[in-house]
């Protein structure tokens, strides 16, 4: 007999995740993943002076605010033709992996370990039930963890706070450089932050990665996407295409190409203004009452496919060996967290040569002008996947945007074509018990 099975909310974060599952036989043969979170960055930036684009998409989603910034500025110095200092590539590249560890480390201990390990039997945490097989021990040396990440969390904040005057929601990235000057004195405090954030990863956040990849290891063979993976690539260098994370797919190592990547609101409650052909360029208007949709997502679709972002795209179109060791198995749950760590260890070496290559003599910022008229795509990479910005400008005003971040993504709804999503394509085939929701399909959703 065919069941029904409705989560929501599904995730432990800013936007509620609903899923609806389809269930015959004891097993999930249909899936709907999406959200029933409405929000229309189009229409409000619509008429607004470019440059507020900057601040106001940077509340797209709680986290990740950073990569909206970068990726709003890059669309406007994209079409200013833009040449940028070393010293701002440096002070953004800071930022973006700060906020992307930061991300990191809130998925794991906010979003991940509440599925394995018993919290606290008393407030703030609910009472848990469910599959623990971490012993108390390791149990109360990951609470412990938990708490000391709330802590360095608030650490990163205040790193990105001296280069960014605030956490969350920054104020330095401008068109053509940064606003702040980083002084000696302020150099010396971000180390000292870096230094306790560092030993975090390396010690207790790799030895809870693992200490659930021991335990849970059939993890590793639960959890595949729909295969496809994909980068924008990230932390230029010099220029915009010198990334220490390279753009492109897990089935071509060559450059991304912008150009191909659009919206498909096919099952979305979303229609385009007059019916006109759905791409970046588009005016989407709501349709709450679109027959066969069921998500206010966005879809974003490369070459007219869904493709899995985040760390493990990252890290497999990169080329990480602790990733791509993993074979197949790195499209997984366990493979998802594995990816997150590497590129925490990663970045916040990297942070530490930025930090050291900066000259502090040196203005960041270039004289640029914005021109009256223009278009362009600006990407940038969030600790959950890619962020895509698209921009038209008339009369000195914004005339067109549309934002899609790693949602559209891992939870684009299925398409024209009858391609399902990330997510959607993972929970398929799940055993299910009765009503009763099985925590492989939590373990499985939230590992994204």
């Amino acid at each position: 007999m065919a069941g029904r099975l409705v989560i929501h909310p599904l995730s432990r974060g800013i936007r509620p995740i609903m899923v609806e599952l389809l269930t015959e036989a004891g097993k999930v043969i249909d899936v709907k993943a999406g959200t029933t979170y409405y929000w229309d960055f189009a229409g409000t930036l619509r008429d607004k002076n470019p440059l507020d684009a900057l601040q106001l998409t940077q509340r797209t989603g709680g986290l990740d605010f950073v990569a909206h910034a970068a990726a709003a500025a890059r669309a406007l110095e994209e079409i200013g033709h833009a040449k940028l200092s070393n010293n701002t590539y440096l002070s953004r590249n800071i930022l973006l992996a700060l906020d992307i560890i930061y991300g990191h480390i809130t998925h794991f201990y906010q979003n991940v370990l509440p599925d394995y390990i018993p919290y606290p039997q008393s407030g703030p945490f609910n009472p848990a039930k469910g599959d623990f097989r971490v012993s108390a021990a390791a149990g109360n040396l990951m609470i412990n963890n938990m708490w000391r990440a709330f802590a360095l969390r608030q650490n990163i904040h205040r790193m990105m706070a001296i280069l960014a005057g605030k956490a969350p929601h920054i104020c330095s990235i401008v068109f053509g450089g940064t606003t702040k000057h980083l002084k000696t004195d302020e150099l010396i405090k971000i180390n000292s932050y870096l230094k306790e954030l560092n030993n975090f990863i390396i010690d207790e956040y790799s030895s809870d990665v693992s200490q659930i990849e021991t335990t849970y290891v059939h993890y590793f063979n639960i959890g595949a996407g729909n295969g496809n993976l994909l980068s924008v690539g990230e932390f230029p260098w010099e220029n915009p295409t010198n990334c220490l994370l390279i753009s492109g797919t897990n089935f071509s190592p060559t450059e991304l190409n912008k150009k191909m990547i659009s919206i498909d609101c096919s099952r979305s409650w979303f229609n385009t203004d007059g019916g006109e052909e759905e791409n970046l360029a588009s005016v989407f208007k709501p349709d709450p009452d679109k027959t066969g949709a069921y998500s206010w997502i966005k879809g974003a679709v490369y070459d007219n496919r869904p493709f899995e972002v985040g760390a493990v795209a990252r890290m497999t179109v990169a080329g990480n060996t602790a990733v791509t060791g993993l074979g197949p198995r790195a499209q997984s749950v366990l493979g998802r967290y594995r990816a997150r760590l590497e590129e925490s260890k990663l970045l916040v070496k990297k942070i530490s040569e930025w930090l050291e290559a900066i000259d502090l003599m040196n203005n960041t910022n270039s004289s640029l002008e914005l021109p009256d008229e223009g278009e362009a795509i600006g990407v940038a990479e969030a600790s959950s996947g890619a962020v895509i910005h698209y921009i038209s400008i008339k009369d000195s005003l914004i005339d067109r945007y549309n934002v899609l971040d790693s949602l559209s993504w891992n939870l684009c709804p299925v398409t024209r074509g009858g391609q399902i999503g990330p997510i959607a394509k993972a929970l398929l085939g799940l055993k299910v018990q009765g009503p009763n929701v099985t925590p492989d399909i939590l373990r499985v959703a939230r590992s994204f």
